[in-house]
């Protein structure tokens, strides 16, 4: 009686119920207008070993009867079918029926016995339906019906040419029911309705799909089970019959949706609640940390991550339904487009950098890429999708860097609403890595990027070489979950091919240099002696770059005592400036962040370029120093030595008393820093940036192979 008034407020015009091998639901609600008895059967493909689910409308008692005896051949149970003019149509065709492999001869069998397929189900995600639709149309007309039984030695039981198709709820729980319908134009009795279905004139619709759905019926069969065991406590029973349409008290919604803090329609309310549970108990929990706030707050967390585990099941699906499509030739196809997930955009780094430069590109050139951040300070703009954290939580070895965690079901939401084919995660943030989660739960194109060494740092700031170890398995889990992982240089290919990723999975990307911004043009000669009142003919030893242990500052500290009557610059901010401070000589000066011009001003006025790191996974700062004309001296681990040819354009160094050697070089051998520093130019401006980035957004959309054999 509950389904028969939903789907009458839902505007149906007639009503059946297909349970499963039973008719003894529709038969209480027979007797009532615009109602027909129905059933769906679980049939047997005996030489498949498979079965299969027939949806069979209009029956009489006896017909049931007989339809149950018969369910151990398709082949009679069709024949029946057929000779009764009973009207029925193939539930969800590519749907695998308690373990059947759905293989191609059972595919082209069913061609052979259906006039009507299902093709729109309401439990199921929308993924499916172009493939259903277009095997069924590969085998219009009856050459090919003849063909295949001929194929097949089977007697086809069609009687059309052409599949027709149906809809249905497939809703186990009845929040859901009417909005997914089949319509038959002209129907004015339910006899009109059923003659319809028989000769194939109908038409298919549904409202929006997908795991809400799904979600509402689990959700409620649960329900339902606990509340006739007893086990729904009186206190929350309103709500939770509400919630779960068993009551319509408006006051009890109007409570509900004020806590939910939403104006959601009656059968989203439960999604929407799971989308919000944690944002409430992360509140709860920091106001008033508890036992209780944290049991609440992990409950919630479970609470919102169901709905992903019923997505991941949908796509796991869907994607069974695809490798079929692709058997058969048909390629459900869509445009690439890439989500660029980054924890930093709007922060001073690499790698901030490179995405705010991507997005420009992007746009620049309408290339398929959006940028994803999920950041209280940023504001949307075009190709910039910010999603509101819930909440912010500073990264390690970077306290000043906040990330943002974003609402799971909110990611899950966009990656589908904007129709991402693909997911990119440029760091191992929180976005990053439920990006990664959500592009795998969604059957996505997963790439990856290790921008900065983790490992690396964690060694440098504990101590601990498990950690190390710990960071590295990691990082090699990713990848080798990851359709590519791309690192900057040579250097971390060889690293992570060595420590067992495969060597066709890891790509570099290298990014080049803006030599309009970076160019000896921009020297000052006197813009060091105004900024920190140098003398005259004080050269200056440049350090661009974050202010941190793992950068080797101690060794650039080391160099500077050697050299008193030079100026050592650093520019650029980080925990380890406070330290710095105590003990620096005097000839070294910490300037804080410069950025843009003032920065390429301070590359050109300067006479070499130091970087000690031994943590660079690519070093850009050195390639803007040699694009501003300068020698450059770095160390021999890390990957920044990739940059230079060794006593060419620049010096490597391993130990410090090394770099003092080869400083003291450059600093005595004018011709020597002339040549170099003419050297360094040309590699820099070999290297176009826009180029790079586009080489390197091609072969994040799986594009890089083609274009280059194109090339």
């Amino acid at each position: 009686m509950e389904i028969y008034r939903r789907l009458k407020e839902r505007g149906m015009s007639f009503v059946t119920i297909t349970d499963h091998n039973t008719i003894d639901g529709v038969l209480e609600i027979a007797h009532l207008p615009d109602v027909f008895v129905s059933c769906e059967y679980t049939v047997v493909v005996p030489e498949e070993k498979g079965k299969v689910h027939v949806l069979v409308y209009g029956l009489r008692e006896e017909n049931h009867r007989e339809l149950l005896r018969l369910r151990d051949s398709v082949y009679e149970f069709v024949k029946y079918l057929k000779m009764n003019r009973l009207a029925h149509s193939l539930a969800h065709p590519f749907y695998s029926v308690q373990g059947t492999v759905l293989s191609k001869s059972l595919v082209e069998k069913l061609v052979l016995l259906f006039d009507n397929w299902e093709v729109i189900n309401g439990t199921r995600g929308d993924g499916v339906r172009y493939i259903e639709e277009s095997i069924a149309r590969l085998y219009d007309g009856w050459n090919k019906i003849h063909q295949l039984a001929e194929k097949h030695k089977v007697e086809p039981q069609r009687f059309r040419e052409r599949i027709s198709f149906t809809a249905g709820s497939d809703d186990h729980g009845g929040m859901d029911v009417g909005r997914t319908w089949t319509a038959v134009e002209g129907a004015h009795s339910k006899e009109d309705f059923l003659k319809g279905l028989w000769e194939g004139r109908t038409l298919v619709g549904t409202e929006e799909l997908g795991d809400k759905r799904l979600l509402n019926m689990v959700c409620r069969v649960g329900y339902d089970f606990l509340k006739s065991k007893g086990h729904i406590p009186s206190e929350i029973r309103p709500i939770t019959d509400y919630l779960f349409m068993h009551s319509d008290n408006p006051m009890v919604g109007l409570l509900l949706r004020n806590f939910i803090g939403v104006r959601a329609e009656r059968e989203s309310l439960l999604k929407e609640l799971a989308r919000v549970l944690p944002s409430i108990s992360i509140e709860r929990f920091f106001k008033s940390p508890s036992p209780q706030t944290l049991g609440e707050l992990c409950l919630s967390l479970m609470a919102h991550g169901f709905p992903a585990f019923l997505k991941y099941a949908q796509k796991r699906e869907e994607k069974k339904i695809k490798a079929i499509g692709r058997d058969f030739g048909v390629l459900n196809g869509r445009a690439i487009k890439v989500a660029y997930l980054t924890d930093t955009y709007h922060h001073i780094n690499g790698v901030a950098r490179s995405a705010r430069l991507l997005r420009q590109i992007a746009l620049e050139e309408d290339m398929p890429f959006k940028v994803v951040v999920s950041n209280s300070a940023v504001e949307e703009e075009d190709n910039l999708i910010n999603l509101k954290p819930l909440l912010e939580v500073p990264t390690p070895f970077y306290e000043e860097l906040k990330m943002g965690v974003p609402n799971f079901l909110d990611l899950l939401e966009l990656l589908e609403r904007e129709g991402f084919t693909q997911v990119h995660v440029a760091t191992p943030g929180p976005l990053g890595l439920l990006g990664f989660l959500a592009g795998k739960i969604l059957d996505l194109r997963v790439t990856f990027a290790f921008h900065t060494d983790l490992p690396a740092y964690a060694r440098t700031y504990t101590g601990d070489a498990e950690l190390e170890e710990l960071f590295w398995k990691f990082f090699l889990f990713i990848g080798n979950l990851s359709d590519r992982f791309f690192v900057p240089s040579e250097h971390y290919r060889r690293l992570f091919v060595n420590r067992g990723l495969s060597y066709g999975k890891v790509g570099v990307f290298r990014r080049g240099v803006d030599t309009e911004l970076f160019s000896p043009y921009k020297r000052e000669e006197d813009f060091w002696i105004r900024k920190l009142n140098l003398r005259r003919h004080q050269r200056v030893v440049l350090y661009v770059g974050r202010v941190s242990k793992e950068k080797g500052l101690d060794t650039f500290l080391y160099t500077a005592r050697c050299f008193p009557e030079d100026a050592f610059v650093i520019v650029g901010d980080g925990p380890y400036r406070a330290q710095l401070e105590t003990y620096r000589p005097k000839n070294v000066y910490l300037v804080g962040y410069l950025t843009g011009d003032e920065l390429a001003k301070a590359y050109a006025s300067s006479y070499v370029f130091l970087f000690p790191s031994e943590t660079e996974t690519y070093g850009q700062v050195v390639l803007e120093a040699m694009a501003s004309g300068l020698p450059v001296l770095v160390s021999s681990r890390g990957a920044s030595h990739e940059h230079v040819e060794e006593g060419v354009n620049g010096f490597i160094a391993t130990k410090p008393e090394e770099f003092v050697e080869k400083l003291s070089l450059l600093l005595s051998k004018e011709n020597l820093h002339r040549t170099m520093s003419q050297e360094a130019l040309y590699r820099a401006r070999s290297l176009d940036m826009k180029k790079s980035y586009m080489d390197y957004m091609l072969s994040i959309a799986g594009l890089g192979r083609l274009v280059h054999e194109a090339g």
